[in-house]
């Protein structure tokens, strides 16, 4: 794994097919973005905190973008949401959009991941075609049409 990496996207997926597709998508869809991927919420919080493997990362710029999956092993994307949201308001990581993209269809789910700050929730399509076509759209939109105050 590389860990010198700014990223501009970080996809947290445990699914490993899934989390290909989305990089693939991704990059297809937006020229010079910069992604990582990783496998499970603590890589993710390692990452965004600067811990672990990560913590001599270059950079201290967040994500523009985090896409979260809410079922993983250990630290799930609850966990890793409320993390990232319980920083102070003037930490970086609070305004970072994070879009829930899981396969829950919970309306429990759905309500907790608005409640802890997640800025959307997006359920996987259950077809190849419409999956690569909902992480193309949202992938556009959150890094090529919205506008983030700095």
């Amino acid at each position: 794994m590389k860990t010198d990496i700014e990223a501009d996207i970080l996809v947290v997926e445990d699914n490993d097919s899934e989390r290909e597709s989305i990089v693939e998508a991704l990059q297809a869809s937006i020229q010079d973005v910069n992604l990582l991927a990783v496998s499970d919420g603590e890589q993710a919080l390692d990452y965004l905190f600067k811990r672990g493997v990560w913590k001599d990362r270059a950079g201290n710029a967040p994500p523009k973008l985090i896409l979260l999956d809410l079922a993983m092993p250990g630290a799930d994307g609850f966990s890793v949401l409320g993390q990232v949201r319980s920083l102070e308001p003037e930490e970086a990581l609070t305004l970072t959009p994070v879009v829930i993209f899981t396969d829950s269809q919970a309306t429990g789910d759905i309500t907790e991941s608005y409640r802890c700050g997640a800025n959307s929730y997006i359920m996987k399509p259950l077809s190849f075609p419409g999956f690569r076509t909902i992480v193309e759209t949202i992938g556009q939109y959150w890094m090529m049409h919205n506008q983030v105050g700095v």
